[in-house]
């Protein structure tokens, strides 16, 4: 484990910069997002939790996969340096994992490149994240209810935790190693340093709510499936989709092509299955209409159907959905309900 002294903190990022596409978080106003930064003055380093997840940039919300003028296609080229993600939390650098299950290790046809995202893999293989522990957990982060913690270890390839004159930096995977190895001038941390580190996880974890078991939960949705409690809980929401499109886990997306004659360009954009159109077929049928079978959905998605196939939540607790909800609908009190629920199978 090394130290970054934060005297020294400028000259560390000033240096990134210049091999890296350095990603980190930056306030804009009432809103936060991880934007790219060419020096330390640029980053927010008091921000909690961005408001938007770094997934923006692997996965932006639109984006033009290519252009086309008869048989001529052009590509997005790849980025000309890799990108370094500074002050990634523990909850978002495991989504990055969750959604590179998806995206880009192709579980259900490993060996096969065409079900694999060119343009995430491109993005995401060569990236190197390095996960900030949370001091200070926000009121609305549960990442301890989906196996995680403010210092979590479990994603990333660099964990870093911020104490009151330095970054104490270690590596978890192989990217992490060769990046420390190829620095110089740093001081290894002292015993000291790491009995900080052991206080900071203690006071960061004491903010969390006591965690409800998701394997649990995993377990007991499908024998709610006709409960009654899935039309009180739709009653309430209206279907905004703001939850999802603030989710650093969602992944759906939509296909369009722009143009006129032979010439034109293919655009992705984010989806959602919160929209009554999402499901809604040519001949009219839509098997999920109704808000409660959509509400159903999205819960059962993330705590049943993605544990099913990947063997883990597709929640990371983060609590982005808590905070940005209109009407106050906390996942968190719904999946109390759900435990609590009297159902039959």
């Amino acid at each position: 484990m090394i130290k970054i002294e934060k005297s020294n903190f400028g000259t560390f990022i000033q240096n990134l910069s210049a091999d890296y596409s350095l990603f980190a978080p930056v306030g804009e106003g009432q809103q936060s997002a991880f934007r790219e930064v060419k020096n330390a003055e640029q980053i927010n380093t008091h921000i909690q939790i961005t408001q938007n997840s770094p997934k923006t940039v692997f996965l932006p919300q639109t984006e033009v996969l290519f252009e086309f003028s008869g048989d001529d296609i052009q590509s997005e080229e790849k980025p000309a340096k890799p990108m370094f993600f500074w002050g990634v939390r523990s909850c978002d650098a495991k989504s990055l994992n969750l959604l590179d299950k998806v995206m880009g290790q192709s579980k259900q046809r490993p060996d096969d490149p065409a079900f694999q995202d060119p343009y995430w893999k491109a993005r995401f293989d060569d990236a190197i994240i390095l996960t900030l522990a949370c001091n200070e957990p926000a009121s609305t982060c549960f990442c301890n209810w989906t196996g995680g913690s403010p210092f979590s270890k479990d994603a990333g390839d660099l964990w870093a935790v911020e104490t009151e004159t330095a970054y104490l930096v270690e590596p978890l995977s192989e990217k992490g190693e060769a990046f420390v190895k190829g620095l110089s001038g740093y001081d290894t941390a002292s015993e000291k340093d790491k009995q900080s580190i052991a206080k900071l996880k203690k006071q960061a974890e004491s903010y969390l709510q006591p965690a409800v078991d998701a394997e649990t939960l995993k377990e007991k949705l499908p024998q709610t499936w006709e409960d009654p409690l899935w039309d009180e809980v739709s009653a309430k929401c209206v279907n905004c989709s703001a939850c999802a499109f603030i989710c650093p886990t969602c992944y759906c997306f939509d296909i369009q092509d722009e143009g006129k004659k032979d010439k034109g360009k293919r655009i992705r954009t984010w989806d959602c299955c919160m929209f009554p159109i999402f499901t809604k077929e040519a001949s009219g049928h839509n098997p999920r209409s109704l808000a409660r079978e959509r509400v159903r959905q999205r819960v059962m998605h993330k705590f049943r159907y993605f544990w099913e196939i990947y063997g883990e939540s597709l929640c990371t607790g983060c609590g982005r959905c808590v905070r940005v909800c209109p009407v106050n609908l906390d996942i968190r009190e719904v999946a109390k309900q759900l435990l609590e629920a009297d159902s039959a199978a």
